[in-house]
C-alpha cells in the first residue's frame, strides 16, 4: 500500500510540502554555485503525504540534462518546478526557491576585483485549465556603504556658523561647496527581487549595477590609501537614508527594465547603524505598471 495515497485523519489541506535545504552544485556561465534548494508542492486535503524522493529525483534529472551547467538560476528553477509537477500529479502548485553566493569580477579604481553577491532565485509553477502557469523571481542581496544626511546636514550649520565669524558668507559657502562634511555612516544591505512571467528575462549583473549605484558608495574587500580616501568621500558627498536607497533602487531599476511588460519589484534596504543599537529599514513592494506612472 502506498501510504503517501492514503487519507489523513484530518481532511486539511496544505499550502506547501517539500525538502528544504537541499545542496546542489550548479554551473552558471563558468562560475560553480553552491546553492541551496527548497523544493515544494501543494496537497489536497484527502491526501495523507507527497512523495519526497521524487522532489529530489526530479532536482537531479535536470543537473543531469543539463551538465550541471545553466544559462540562469531563474530558469533553472522554473525546469526543475515544471519537473516536479508532472512527477507530483496530485499537486496543482510546484515551487522552487535557490539561493547561491555569487562571485564576479567587477573593474573598480583601474583594476579588477572580485566582489560577492548573494543571488535569490525562484520558480512557480501553477496548473491552470490543463496547462501550467509559469513565473519566476530572481533577485540579488548587495553590501556598501551608506552615509547619514540628517547628521551632516547638523554639522553643516554648525560649522557653517563658525565659519562665517572668521570668513564671511561668501567664502563660508564656497567651502561648504568644496569640502563634504562629516556625518556618521554604515553598512548597509540592499535585497532587490523581480518576480515576472517566466518568459521575461532581466540579468542578475544588471540587478547588482542597480543596487550598487543606489549605496552613498560601494565597499571593497581591500582598499590603497588613495582609493580609500576616494570611497569616504564619495559616500559623503552622496548622503542617503533608506529611504532614499529604496527610492534609488526604484529609478534605477525603471530606467534599465522600464518595459517589462509584466512584473512586480520588492526592494529592501537594511542599514547596520554605527550609534544606534537598533538598525534602520525601509522596504517598497510596487508593480511595473505602477513605476511607469511615476517615472514616465
Amino acid at each position: 500500500m502506498d501510504v503517501q495515497n492514503s487519507k489523513p485523519l484530518v481532511l486539511l489541506g496544505l499550502n506547501k510540502v517539500g525538502c528544504k535545504g537541499i545542496k546542489k552544485q550548479i554551473i552558471r556561465n563558468g562560475n560553480i554555485l553552491y546553492a541551496d534548494i527548497d523544493a515544494y508542492v501543494d496537497l489536497a486535503g484527502d491526501r495523507k503525504g507527497i512523495h519526497m524522493s521524487r522532489i529530489i529525483e526530479s532536482i537531479d534529472e535536470i543537473i543531469e540534462k543539463t551538465d550541471k551547467k545553466v544559462n540562469n538560476c531563474e530558469d533553472f528553477c522554473v525546469e526543475v518546478a515544471k519537473n516536479i509537477a508532472k512527477t507530483q500529479n496530485y499537486a496543482e502548485r510546484s515551487e522552487v526557491n535557490l539561493t547561491a553566493n555569487f562571485t564576479a569580477q567587477r573593474n573598480k579604481f583601474g583594476k579588477n576585483v572580485e566582489k560577492t553577491y548573494k543571488v535569490i532565485v525562484n520558480g512557480v509553477v501553477t496548473l491552470k485549465e490543463n496547462s501550467f502557469e509559469m513565473r519566476k523571481k530572481i533577485g540579488c542581496k548587495t553590501i556598501g556603504l551608506n552615509a547619514c544626511p540628517c547628521a551632516q546636514e547638523t554639522i553643516k550649520q554648525r560649522t557653517a556658523k563658525k565659519l562665517k565669524n572668521l570668513f564671511g558668507e561668501k567664502q563660508t559657502s564656497r567651502i561648504l561647496s568644496l569640502i563634504p562634511l562629516v556625518t556618521h555612516n554604515q553598512r548597509a544591505e540592499i535585497t532587490l527581487i523581480v518576480e515576472m512571467p517566466a518568459k521575461e528575462h532581466v540579468e542578475l549583473e544588471g540587478l547588482i549595477d542597480i543596487c550598487e549605484n543606489s549605496f552613498s558608495s560601494e565597499i571593497f574587500e581591500m582598499l590603497k590609501r588613495p582609493d580609500e580616501a576616494s570611497v569616504v568621500e564619495n559616500a559623503h558627498r552622496k548622503p542617503l537614508f533608506v529611504e532614499d536607497s529604496v527610492r534609488e533602487v526604484a529609478e534605477n531599476f525603471y530606467k534599465t527594465y522600464g518595459n517589462l511588460s509584466n512584473g512586480i519589484i520588492n526592494i529592501k534596504v537594511k542599514s547596520f547603524e554605527s550609534i544606534h543599537p537598533h538598525d534602520a529599514f525601509a522596504e517598497c513592494k510596487i508593480s511595473i505598471e505602477d513605476l511607469r506612472k511615476i517615472f514616465k
